[in-house]
């Protein structure tokens, strides 16, 4: 699906095509005009906290904070009830390994992303309410929509390059096309809406901690904790257009379970491009679109982690870390955007899932040595340093790569029945160095020359794939069916798509540096 510059509001029409938008020139005044808007917007917060030595071992925080935003009161609401609570305590066990036992519980309120209102304040605001039939969706009140050509990947890259040579799809020629023009063979026309719910909730986390501290030996610490964050409210996106169910297909996962799965092919003449019944989604708007999207703060997420630290303090020209964290992310969705929102607006819990950020394990190795001062001159104020990271894979979703079931919209389109972030990326390994030397002269000055080098082996870590399978359902044993090649061999789960799996980019290579520090 292609997005673009022709805007559309009742108050303004851009009916002719400006490529100045796509080749980087002067966009039109009209454009420029009707992108501008102003928001009224104020962070407050006031906190009040409490220190109490309870007895010689064991030490008492509390703390409250009271936070809120203020918007126009015809855009969003503010929320009065932002009060964070926060509890913390410190008890020395009082043996000779110094042992410290501290715990921490609070309430964290973030702002709510006020990127998302790209629309500005006509995108915003209007009346409360639950849309007819569907008691999880608000009601549709928009006064912004964006114009859009949807079609299958090949015809899309011919209406991007007629679009970037400066030609509209109705007015491109593809004689194949019914009509004769690039439009004919797909989806031309008001297509978006972009609202932000107006009673949008300020993001917020619920953190709870445990650790403990000793020092088995006397320049060494080590610290044991429990980490648990809790995501309430988190921003996301969802399309509130999209049609009823019309069926269910059998498809399956890539373990070869089977399952349903909703689709929504509906006749035009029957449902037109939105939702069958529904209501003017405002002024000077027809009653039907095919995508609206609604930016709203129904996610959440989950954190728990282990952490273990072991350092050894700067003593005799040496020191040493040692950092392993074991941790399980689950979420809704990643952050907001038009993009990934739910492939089905009525099951959201379809969507909750390891988190693309879920990485089980991390350790990161340190060390440094330093030469004595009192050692030939010039061997003398030489520091080695080297950090080691290892970490577990990250996840990613497997993605049709198109509009597997129907709905208008292709890009959040999961394979078969499977969850999200279950494509299991690669290790990542890194080894970092630096060597420098630190020369004195007269009081208080100093020159340094520095050597670092990152990831010295040159490691290729892969950070993104390419994970567009290619199929609505996996490929079968017997391949051949179902948009299947003839032979799985050399395809990755048997994928119709060759480069299914393959590096779409990649963390940086070996980076070498030069310094020079002049301390004075």
């Amino acid at each position: 699906m292609l997005f673009f510059e022709r805007f559309l509001a009742p108050n303004f029409t851009e009916p002719t095509f400006d490529k100045a938008v796509f080749q980087g020139g002067r966009i039109a005044p009209a454009i420029r005009n009707e992108a501008k808007g102003t928001l009224n917007h104020t962070y407050n917060g006031l906190y009040i906290q409490d220190k109490w030595r309870a007895t010689s071992r064991l030490t008492l925080n509390g703390g409250l904070r009271w936070e809120w935003e203020t918007w126009p009161s015809n855009v969003l609401d503010t929320q009065w009830k932002n009060f964070d609570p926060r509890l913390g305590l410190a008890y020395n066990v009082g043996t000779n390994r110094h042992v410290v036992v501290r715990a921490g519980f609070g309430l964290f309120h973030g702002m709510i992303p006020a990127p998302l209102l790209a629309c500005q304040l006509p995108s915003c605001g209007g009346t409360k309410g639950k849309y007819p039939g569907r008691p999880f969706e608000d009601s549709l009140d928009a006064k912004t929509r964006l114009f859009a050509f949807a079609s299958g990947p090949n015809i899309t890259s011919i209406a991007l390059a007629d679009m970037l040579g400066g030609t509209y799809p109705d007015a491109a020629p593809l004689g194949f096309c019914p009509g004769g023009t690039v439009s004919g063979c797909g989806f031309f026309g008001d297509a978006t809406i972009v609202r932000f719910v107006k009673d949008h909730k300020n993001p917020y986390g619920i953190q709870a901690s445990l650790a403990v501290e000793f020092e088995p030996l006397p320049d060494t610490t080590v610290s044991i904790s429990g980490l648990h964050v809790r995501g309430v409210h988190l921003g996301s996106f969802f399309n509130v257009n999209q049609p009823d169910p019309s069926g269910q297909a059998m498809v399956h996962d890539s373990q070869g379970r089977s399952g349903l799965k909703n689709t929504y092919f509906c006749p035009v003449a029957i449902c037109g491009p939105g939702i069958p019944g529904s209501r003017s989604a405002g002024p000077g708007f027809p009653t039907l679109y095919a995508v609206y999207f609604e930016a709203t703060s129904r996610w959440d997420s989950q954190y728990d982690g282990l952490l273990i630290n072991v350092n050894k303090r700067l003593a005799h020209n040496f020191s040493y870390g040692i950092s392993y964290t074991w941790s399980k992310s689950i979420d809704n969705g990643p952050n907001p955007s038009f993009v990934l929102i739910p492939q089905d607006s009525q099951n959201f819990r379809a969507e909750r899932a390891l988190s693309s950020d879920d990485v089980r394990n991390r350790i990161v190795l340190n060390a440094t040595v330093t030469t004595p001062k009192t050692w030939n001159p010039f061997a003398r104020d030489f520091l080695f340093g080297i950090i080691t990271s290892i970490q577990s894979p990250m996840r990613f979703t497997k993605f049709a790569g198109f509009d597997a079931n129907g709905d208008i919209f292709g890009n959040n389109d999961r394979v078969g029945i499977e969850p999200r972030n279950t494509f299991i990326g690669d290790n990542f390994r890194s080894v970092d160095v630096r060597v420098s030397r630190k020369f004195d002269f007269r009081e208080k000055r100093s020159l340094e020359f520095i050597a670092e080098a990152f990831n010295l082996s040159n490691t290729l870590n892969v950070r993104y794939f390419n994970t567009v399978y290619g199929a609505a359902d996996f490929c079968p044993f017997s391949p051949g069916t179902g948009g299947c090649p003839a032979t799985s061999s050399g395809f990755p789960e048997g994928s119709p798509n060759q480069y299914y799996g393959t590096p779409r980019a990649v963390n940086n290579p070996r980076q070498i540096q030069l310094a020079l520090k002049f301390s004075f």
